[in-house]
């Protein structure tokens, strides 16, 4: 393979990862950038299929951002071989049909430029490389997808199952990319991106990673009209350097792809680079999050892997405002407990809410401060309307019905305030997908509209953000996109 053909990925998270992997499996030579040097140690025990003890390394606390909108928005990152997988829970789940669709019952802008059929051989690529736990069959909401171990809910949570059910929902194991059943690791997650995509590629010929590289900025050729090189610093030796490829596959997160696109402003592109709409950075977007415990009258089985509690229906709801549940053990005790079989008598629920995008959710450059490199700082304006918040609340009282309704009694504890953006880190939408310039910045494979030979192929790249952990959904996107690129490539 001629080395003309060589991409540049940026980013060794979930994402940029995926697409490296694909690129050189489809004989495309590939060099990865990383701004990280190492990854970060933590600690995982699993045994008999459960997850007994986890410590995750510490995130840092970023202060290169500037919030004008919610002042307890979170912004925590991590610079570090395979990104927030060194901090993820594995959550999994395949968005269904209708999280791609039923956007467009709301307005055009809101569908996606990419099917449920497209996507899901690319869903069961990512599946086949997580050794994933799941439940056989399909619920609502909720399509099965490829797993190495199956796990179905205890016979007595089938009573809340079938209350789900009645209400359109399912209850099912959650899909979690927790690796064999028995694990000694010293890293908090059992699926990290580098120590699983990356490492196999290492003595390839084709692949090349270097690390302590922050790229600042994407050079645009005004001869050819397209993207030439990438700029970057070089953390050990603290100068700048530059490579040439043929294409740029970007996948810095959510916050900082935006960012990279603003900083490579240039006289075609004087507002940053694929901005020629003045939709980069807009309909920010996160996942509204909230946990808590509860306690049940009498004895129920313990659940490890938690179980997974869909999303009322599309038709029966607005499409755009759902919650999800998460229910499993929340401590040490309980996972002991569900390895037994045993029963509780109080377990612990994590709900992930949505929020419609809107443009006046945004991030953009500063236009007094800058960055240690002399770039502007990225401006975060994001907050949660009361509709949103009223949305997740709801989901307290949904939950204590689906359970009395099967014949518990439940309390929820006292809740400390967390609904506030960033506590998922799920945040997306900035370098949104559409197959209009008029409504994205990328296409349908997550290509610039106004740059082609440059990909964005993390959750920035998100139409709209269903209710579910958004992992999964980034990896199949970017195994999809750089399936494309590859045959894009050999065609030329």
């Amino acid at each position: 393979m001629a080395d003309d053909r060589r991409v540049v990925v940026v980013g060794s998270g979930p994402a940029g990862a995926m697409a490296a992997l694909e690129l050189v499996r489809k004989g495309i030579p590939v060099t990865l950038l990383e701004t990280g040097n190492e990854i970060q140690h933590g600690t995982l025990v699993r045994i008999g299929g459960r997850n007994l003890y986890r410590r995750l390394p510490p995130m840092r606390k970023d202060d290169g951002f500037i919030v004008t909108g919610d002042p307890d928005t979170n912004l925590d990152y991590t610079y570090a071989l395979g990104g927030l997988s060194n901090q993820w829970t594995g959550a999994v789940p395949r968005f269904c049909a209708e999280d791609f669709t039923a956007g467009a019952q709301v307005h055009e802008k809101y569908r996606w430029p990419v099917t449920y059929d497209e996507l899901a051989p690319y869903y069961e690529i990512a599946e086949r490389t997580m050794r994933v736990t799941a439940a056989a069959k399909s619920v609502p909401s909720l399509p099965a997808g490829y797993s190495d171990y199956q796990h179905q809910i205890p016979s007595d949570w089938q009573a809340v199952a079938r209350s789900a059910l009645k209400h359109g929902q399912g209850l099912t194991t959650m899909p979690l990319a927790d690796g064999p059943p028995f694990l000694l690791l010293r890293r908090g997650t059992a699926f990290n991106s580098f120590s699983v995509l990356l490492e196999k590629l290492l003595d390839e010929p084709s692949f090349r990673l270097i690390t302590g590289a922050h790229v600042l900025q994407l050079e645009w050729d005004r001869m050819k009209k397209r993207v030439g090189a990438a700029v970057y610093h070089d953390n050990q030796t603290k100068t700048q350097k530059r490579i040439s490829a043929s294409a740029f596959v970007i996948a810095c997160g959510p916050l900082n792809s935006p960012k990279l696109l603003f900083n490579s402003a240039c006289g075609d592109h004087p507002h940053g680079l694929g901005n020629s709409a003045g939709l980069l950075g807009k309909y920010l977007h996160d996942h509204p999050r909230e946990w808590w415990a509860v306690d049940v009258d009498r004895p129920i089985t313990s659940l490890a892997p938690p179980a997974y509690l869909t999303r009322l229906p599309h038709s029966a709801s607005d499409p755009l405002l759902a919650c999800s549940w998460t229910i499993g053990a929340f401590d040490t005790i309980g996972k002991i407990k569900s390895r037994f079989g045993q029963k509780t008598r109080s377990f612990g629920v994590q709900v992930f809410g949505t929020m419609i995008p809107d443009e006046k959710y945004y991030v953009r450059p500063s236009e007094t401060q800058k960055d240690e490199f002399g770039l502007p700082t990225l401006a975060v304006h994001i907050k949660f309307e009361q509709e949103v918040l009223a949305n997740v609340i709801g989901a307290r009282e949904h939950l204590l019905q689906l359970m009395a309704d099967a014949g518990y009694k439940a309390k929820i504890r006292d809740i400390v305030p967390q609904l506030f953006p960033g506590t998922a880190k799920h945040y997306g939408g900035a370098t949104r997908m559409h197959v209009s310039p008029k409504y994205g910045v990328t296409d349908s494979y997550q290509r610039l509209h106004d740059a082609p030979n440059v990909l964005v192929v993390d959750a920035s790249c998100f139409t709209t953000g269903a209710e579910k952990n958004p992992t999964l959904t980034v990896m199949a996107l970017a195994a999809r996109s750089a399936d494309q690129l590859a045959r894009d490539l050999k065609a030329a």
